[in-house]
Formats: C-alpha cells, sequence, structure tokens
C-alpha cells in the first residue's frame, strides 16, 4: 500500500510555489501538473510520487513542440540537481524515461526533492549537444521516506531538514515533546522505527533514552551537507577549526551554536568526519559536518544552531534544503504538520536575528535543549545516598565519616621481602568488602543487571533484594591494597589514603603503577592506594561490552552497573577512612621492631584525608566519581579526557571495540555514514557514567550533600589512546588554571594554545583544579632506555609527533612515533607534581630551571 507523509506533501506544496517565484512566470497548474511554455518547446513531469517511481522504474513526461530533440530528466538536489534518465529522443506527446543506475540510487535516497524535465538542444543525431532548455519547472516530487533506502529514514519520526539520515540534524528538539514534569520542561522522545538498526535489523530500543529531559552537555552536533563534504568546501566555507579556536567568535563565522537564554555564543569547532574516506578512499558521501564544543554546554540550556553562507569545493554558494527554506523564506503551505512548527521556528530565527545572524543567507537552524542536573546525576545520587544511609549516614558532606564501617575481610597479606612484591612494597594486602547494596535488576550486580524505574522515570534507589533470600540485595566485591617501605622507617609513619581507578577494562591490581614505578608516587606522598574493579567498565565486564556492541540496547546494562561501580569505590574509601575499618585489622598494623612489647599500631591515618588518582579509563570515569565522592576533596587524573564519542574515533584502543570483524561495533551497525550519529546516541547514556556527564560540577559548584573538589588534570602530549583535544575541553569546562609554558613552541596544534584557559600565575597554587602537559620529546627523541616503541623498520623511536587534527587515531608509529600513555606516571615531573597535590599546602612548580619556569617534561625529554 502505497503512503504520502503529510509532511512531505507540505513541502512539495512549498518547493512548487518557490520555484515560481524563482522563474518569475505564472505557470498554470492543472490536475497537480506544472506546466511551462519555452521557446522551442514545453515539457511536463507527469510522475511525482517516489515510490511508485521507483516501483515502475521509470519517469513519464509530457512534451510539446520539440521534434527532433531529446529530453531527460533531473533531479533537484540541495547542491544542484543530478540526471536521473538518459537522454531519449521526443518521439509523441507522452514518454517514458527509464531510471538509469545512477537515477535509481538517487530516487532511493532522501536527496532528491523535486523533477525537472530537460529538452536538450543537439547537433546532427544528438551526438553534439548544444545549449540545454534554461527555463524548466520543477516538479515537485512526493517523497515517501520509506522508500529511501540504507540511510535509516523509515517513518514518519524523521526530521525533513536533514534528509540523509533520520534523526540527523542531532541533537535536536524535533525528537523531544513538552513535559512539565522534568526540570528542563521537555523529554526525549526518540521512536524505534526511527533508530538506527544493527545488521539483523533490530533498532536500539529508546526506552532509557526517553527518560533523559535533555541531551548530552557534550553533544556533538552531527549534519550531512551536500556540497560540504570535502576538506576544499570546508575550508572555502571558512568553518571553525581546531587550528584557530578563537574564530568561533568571528562575526562572519558560518557555523554559530548561541545560548537562547543569555544570546552568548557557544565555543566550538568544527570537522568533517574523517573515517568514510579513511575506510573507503575517495568516499565523500557519507561525511557528515561535526560540530563539538571546547567548553561543555551548560545543563538545562536550549541552544540554537545556524549554519549560513556555505560554500562548496567549487567555491559556489549551497542553497538550503526545501524543508528549511519553506520557513526561513516566509512560503505558506496547506499542510498542518510543517504549519504547526512555524511558531517555533519563526521564534527560533527571530533570536538568531536579534543576535546579528540574519535570515538570509541560512542554510539551516535548529534547535536542542541540555538534559538538566538531575537527568544527568540524579541516579547516581540517589543509590549514592541510599547508599551511605545503609551505613546510617544521611549527612555525607559533614566533614565527619557518620554511620558503620563497610563489612569486610581480608584473603591474602604478602609482606616485603617475598619476590612476588612489586619494587617499593613493604606490604600487599587482598580482600573483599561485603554487602554492598546492589542496585540493579539481577539482585547481585553482576554483570547484566540494569536499574528498577519509578513512574516518573527516576531510579528506584532501593536495594533489589529477592523474597525470602536474606544473601541477595547486596554484592561482595574484590579490592588490593599497597603499602608503601615509607610506611615504616623504624617506626611507624601513618599514611594518607588513596583510592585509585585501573585503566581500559582492567582490573584492581593496577594499583601496583601506584608504586612499582621509580620515583614511586607511593612513597614520596607515603600514600597507602586501594583499589578495586570498575564495575561495568572492567576485566569482569568484557562479556557485557561485547553484547553491547551486538546489540545498543543493551548499552545501558554497561552504564547502570558503571553508576553501581561509584557505590562500590564510595565504600572502599569509607572502609578506608572510617575509625573501624580497615585500620582495625592486623593486615593494616605493623609492630616496627617485632618485638610484640607494643600494640600494633594501623597504618592509615584518617586525618591526613582521603585521595583519588585515577589512570586513563580511571581518569575519565574518576572525573564523574570526584563529583560524586562525598569523603575526599581531592583528586589527580593522570592521562585524562572526557566525552567517549570523541575520545573512541581519535584513540588507538578504539580498533578492538570498533573494528574487530564480526564482534566490533560497526561490524555490527554497518554504514559509515550514521557512525558520528551512533556514537551521539551512545554518549547520552555514557553520560550517567564517566565525567562528561559531570564536568560541571567537578569543582567549585559541588553536587548535592558533597564538598567542592580540587582536581589535577596530568595530559600526555600526543596521547595515542587518550586524546588532548578532550582533555583540554575537560579544563575548560571545569575552571582549570594551566601551568606555562604549557609546551615548547611550536608543539601544540592551535595558534592560540591558550584558548579559553588562564595560566596559573604564581606558586604554589592552592586553586581548585590545574592542567599540566607531559612532553615525551619530538619524534627523532632517543628516550631514556627503559621506555622504547618500534616502527616498521624496527628502528626505536622514544618521541611523539603532534597527533593527527581529524577524528582518527595517530597511527602508524613510523608517522606518529611512541605512545605516550604512561610517560607522566613515570616522570619525575609527573610524580612530584601529585605529590605536591595530595598535600594541604598548595601546588609546587616542579617544572622549572634554576628558577625559570619551563615546560613539564617525561620520557627523559629535558627540552630542545
Amino acid at each position: 500500500m502505497e503512503r504520502t507523509d503529510s509532511l512531505t506533501r507540505g513541502i512539495a506544496v512549498a518547493l512548487a510555489g518557490l520555484a515560481l517565484l524563482c522563474a518569475g512566470v505564472l505557470a498554470g497548474v492543472a490536475d497537480g501538473k506544472k506546466k511551462h511554455k519555452g521557446s522551442g518547446g514545453k515539457v511536463t513531469v507527469v510522475s511525482s510520487q517516489q515510490q511508485a517511481i521507483l516501483t515502475a522504474g521509470k519517469i513519464s513526461v509530457r512534451v510539446k513542440g520539440a521534434k527532433g530533440r531529446k529530453v531527460r530528466v533531473d533531479g533537484v538536489q540541495a547542491g544542484g540537481s543530478v540526471s536521473l534518465t538518459k537522454p531519449k529522443k521526443v518521439k509523441g506527446k507522452k514518454m517514458s524515461l527509464a531510471l538509469s543506475a545512477a537515477g535509481r540510487t538517487a530516487m532511493g535516497s532522501c536527496s532528491v526533492e523535486g523533477l525537472r524535465g530537460r529538452l536538450i538542444k543537439g547537433g546532427k543525431g544528438g551526438k553534439k549537444r548544444g545549449k540545454k532548455s534554461s527555463k524548466a519547472p520543477i516538479t515537485p516530487l512526493v517523497r515517501d521516506l520509506a522508500a529511501c533506502k540504507g540511510s535509516g529514514s523509515q517513518g514518519p519520526h524523521c526530521d525533513p531538514f536533514d534528509p540523509s539520515l533520520c534523526m540527523q540534524p542531532f541533537p535536536n528538539d524535533y525528537f523531544t515533546v513538552a513535559d512539565q514534569s522534568t526540570h528542563t520542561g521537555r523529554r526525549l522522545n526518540f521512536q524505534a522505527d526511527a533508530m538506527p538498526q544493527n545488521k539483523d535489523g533490530v533498532p536500539i530500543d529508546p526506552t532509557d533514552f526517553n527518560r533523559a529531559d535533555g541531551f548530552s552537555p557534550g553533544s556533538a552536533i552531527t549534519v550531512r551537507i551536500p556540497g560540504v563534504q570535502t576538506q576544499q568546501a570546508f575550508d572555502n566555507t571558512g568553518f571553525v577549526s581546531l587550528t584557530d579556536p578563537a574564530a568561533y567568535a568571528d562575526s562572519a563565522q558560518p557555523a554559530v551554536v548561541i545560548d537562547a537564554d543569555t544570546g552568548e555564543r557557544q565555543p566550538i569547532f568544527a570537522e568533517l568526519d574523517a573515517n568514510p574516506n579513511h575506510y573507503q578512499p575517495g568516499d565523500t558521501e557519507d561525511v557528515n559536518l561535526i560540530i563539538r564544543p571546547t567548553t561543555n554546554f551548560e545543563e538545562g540550556h536550549r541552544y540554537i544552531v545556524a549554519l549560513r553562507n556555505l560554500r562548496d569545493a567549487a567555491d559556489n554558494p549551497i542553497d538550503a534544503p526545501m524543508a528549511f527554506r519553506v520557513y526561513r523564506d516566509n512560503i505558506a503551505t496547506t499542510d498542518a504538520e510543517v504549519e504547526a512548527r512555524r511558531s517555533h521556528m519563526n521564534d527560533l530565527l527571530s533570536t538568531l536575528a536579534g543576535d546579528g545572524i540574519q535570515r538570509q543567507g541560512l542554510y539551516l537552524a535548529w534547535d536542542f535543549t541540555v538534559a538538566s542536573e538531575h537527568s544527568l546525576a540524579g541516579r547516581a545520587l540517589a543509590i549514592r545516598d541510599d547508599a551511605l544511609h545503609q551505613l546510617g549516614d544521611d549527612t555525607p558532606d559533614g566533614g565527619v565519616v557518620d554511620g558503620d564501617a563497610p563489612s569486610f575481610h581480608i584473603t591474602n597479606v604478602v609482606n616485603a621481602p617475598d619476590a612476588s612484591l612489586p619494587a617499593n612494597t613493604l606490604r600487599l594486602v587482598d580482600g573483599e568488602l561485603t554487602d554492598i547494596p546492589c542496585y540493579l535488576d539481577n539482585s547481585d550486580c553482576h554483570p547484566g543487571g540494569k536499574f528498577n524505574f519509578q513512574s516518573n522515570g527516576d531510579v528506584e534507589a532501593t536495594p533489589t533484594g529477592i523474597a525470602d533470600d536474606p544473601d541477595s540485595g547486596t554484592t561482595g566485591v574484590r579490592f588490593e591494597c599497597v603499602i608503601p617501605n615509607s610506611a615504616v622507617t623504624g617506626t611507624v609513619n601513618p599514611t594518607k589514603s588513596g583510592i585509585f581507578g585501573h585503566g581500559l577494562l582492567g582490573d584492581f591490581t593496577q594499583v601496583d603503577d601506584m608504586i612499582r614505578f621509580t620515583p614511586s608516587e607511593a612513597n614520596d606522598s607515603n600514600t597507602t592506594w586501594c583499589a578495586t574493579n570498575w564495575a561495568g567498565f572492567s576485566s569482569d565486564d568484557i562479556g557485557n561490552v561485547l553484547q553491547s556492541l551486538k546489540d545498543l540496547s543493551n548499552f545501558n546494562r554497561l552504564t547502570d552497573r558503571m553508576q553501581q561501580g561509584f557505590v562500590n569505590m564510595i565504600y572502599l574509601g569509607r572502609a578506608m577512612l572510617h575509625p573501624d575499618g580497615f585500620d582495625t585489622d592486623p593486615a593494616f598494623q605493623f609492630d616496627p621492631d617485632g618485638s610484640g612489647g607494643d600494640a600494633p599500631t594501623s597504618v592509615l591515618d584518617p586525618d591526613q584525608g582521603l585521595f583519588w588518582e585515577g589512570i586513563s579509563q580511571g581518569a575519565i570515569m574518576g572525573g564523574a566519581l570526584t563529583a560524586l565522592e562525598p569523603d575526599l576533596t581531592q583528586s589527580v587524573l593522570n592521562v585524562v579526557g572526557m566525552n567517549y564519542s570523541t575520545l573512541l574515533t581519535r584513540s588507538t584502543d578504539s580498533g578492538q571495540y570498533l573494528d574487530i570483524p564480526d564482534l566490533g561495533l560497526w561490524a555490527n551497525y554497518p554504514g559509515l555514514d550514521r557512525r558520528p550519529l551512533v556514537l551521539s546516541l551512545m554518549q547520552l547514556l555514557w553520560d550517567r557514567g564517566e565525567a562528561d556527564g559531570y564536568a560541571h560540577h567537578m569543582t567549585d559548584d559541588p553536587l548535592p550533600n558533597t564538598p567542592e573538589h580540587r582536581v589535577l588534570l596530568q595530559l600526555a602530549y600526543g596521547d595515542h589512546q587518550v586524546t588532548n583535544v578532550a582533555a583540554e575541553v575537560e579544563a575548560r569546562t571545569i575552571g582549570a588554571q594551566v601551568h606555562t609554558p604549557e609546551l615548547d613552541a611550536g608543539r601544540h596544534w592551535s595558534t592560540d594554545p591558550l584558548f579559553g584557559l588562564t595560566p596559573i600565575e604564581s606558586y604554589p597554587y592552592s586553586g581548585n583544579a590545574a592542567m599540566v602537559y607531559y612532553d615525551g620529546g619530538p619524534l627523532d627523541f632517543t628516550g631514556s632506555p627503559n621506555q622504547t616503541c618500534m616502527d616498521e623498520t624496527s628502528a626505536t623511536r622514544h618521541g611523539t609527533a603532534p597527533a593527527p587534527l581529524v577524528n582518527l587515531p595517530p597511527n602508524p608509529v613510523s608517522v606518529y612515533g611512541c605512545d605516550p600513555h604512561q610517560y607522566p606516571r613515570r616522570s619525575v615531573d609527573g610524580v612530584g607534581h601529585d605529590v605536591t597535590w595530595l598535600q594541604n599546602d598548595g601546588f609546587i612548580d616542579q617544572c622549572e630551571t634554576s628558577g625559570t619556569p619551563r615546560p613539564c617534561y617525561s620520557n627523559g625529554y629535558a627540552g630542545p
């Protein structure tokens, strides 16, 4: 059964009106067919239904007064026109022209907006063509989105502003509904028939997405613009780029994002998705424009995106899609659905005009609402507060550890000089925290569980026990602690307490990173470090990760467990800090002289506080934990970043999760054109478990019942795994000040390396947040002998080249050098900064020579 969408009918009417205005002539309208009298003949395209044309494989035309000439049909697109049929000699008044292969492809997409018949003036036999007839009317194509192939544009829930891919442009309030019960007054309203489908045809389940009251504060704005799919077109248009981020504020900037509440421009940068051409050289058809914030969007605010004065690769102007022109140019339609949007679009365009962005020249404009604090952090806060309530603490930020200590038992203790111990270790302690409340629906919080919800969409923050099973509703997690040699030097030197966050899909045993290197941070700061697995993103969760990559309807099972992981980490810290916790167990007590004459002394000193340090994934998720942790006030985030939708395609780690045959994300969600959209959808759920959803509250604007925090961001210059681009966005968002000089001249990619960042003016520094780069040297630096990597010719390389500016990982080694990901935590400068950050008397500058500030170095590099 043929279906015609009312929205496309309205657009068709509008397109017809615009064609008549542009031609400057009167055209007769009879039975819905547009006629035109031109010199030397006239032509009318009779066919108008997309589905009928595809089914028949041909287009019907009516011609008159064109004997001896040829006729063909072109498809009108936003970027120009495309030939749909081959020229055919006129024979009679009614003709059918078969679709060419290219024509069938074009008609099977959602890019053709209208049909135009062409009379071609040719030489003898038509072999030598002369001028094409220049005046021909457009017959609006009544598009059926169900006929669009391969773009995911099935169903009526797609925004016609970007017909190339359903749910673009994204993010977009077109995909929300009004809901006065939420904090923003909106609620996401994704429809299953509009969501991307996996290779088995299963759409992503929108249920959990639709509990949110807005989009990600780190949203990547994605849209396909025919004609702006090459770097030449990008440059001709003059989009703000990574190399010149200050250009976002230029008066004529073609890409503008405006806070609808304040009228202020949002700092952004734009880029073309480099993945289509990378995976299929020469592919520009699948290229999307991506606009990313250089500082995260504000929670609960509405933003307007405006694209204007766009140019193609030949430097020709690109006209707007008809679906937008009906609003921009005030073209009336008789379609109720089109007209229902008009009032909102007029308000949006008026707001833009008030900020100096006029209608003329606009290619596209739309708006989106950012999720509220409650929508982003409300779940984690609810289960955190209930978990502490289970211990008897209902005032977690009062500076006093109330209630009971978490339950635990010790499973193994290894003392020096055991050969199995990491260097610099006095004692290694393994154990298990028990009776941690579980908030997932599988009652013991193993991988695969998800939250239960109340009717209003809030999480059900009560432990998920099973009736008649007293052991259900709680979970146990293993932990490991390393006690440094510095804890006992003739006498017990009570240590600070630190929680450690491991790297990508690792486990708690990586805590020995804090002690085994020289210099040893645990010894230099005299800190006992403990770790447990990051629930949701540890070695325990690999099976769950693979299930999520196969079907993203399972992705909430991963992100919900990540939030349960926050509870596990907070319980670990509480066990270290509580007077009835770890320090009551012999595993954390020492009799220095071994005489037994004195009572053993605890090695943990609660009065020195609790600290956090996370590496890589432990820094990405650790930013969220920092914002939630009521028992600590200082954090070190080592090789840091946030926003997985930005990080993944720029990371060398991505191949094993994105590209692996059969199992990877792209094997299960094929289609180069929709990769940015898929990652943006995932980010909506990831925000609940990583720093991107919590960055606004990591430092001096704390979440409820949470203290302010001081955060040190440590960056490995040219990091192959966690891009510096994402780390700098985090620094701007949390208000970090930067150690300067941040890098040697010429090392940074931008003309303004300190864009949006404030230098640290003097030391000791006592501000809430600091950012420091650590440079392991340029590509030809030979490096320290214990840190090597090999290029394809087996020549040793230790230095690092600048990372690519596009959204691809820095491969191969021969071009980009060694991965410096581990350099900061092994360097004198990096460890020295960690040690001083974990003190309460100010952050001390490690990077100076004879009193003169210098960049911070690693990998044995000492500067040019």
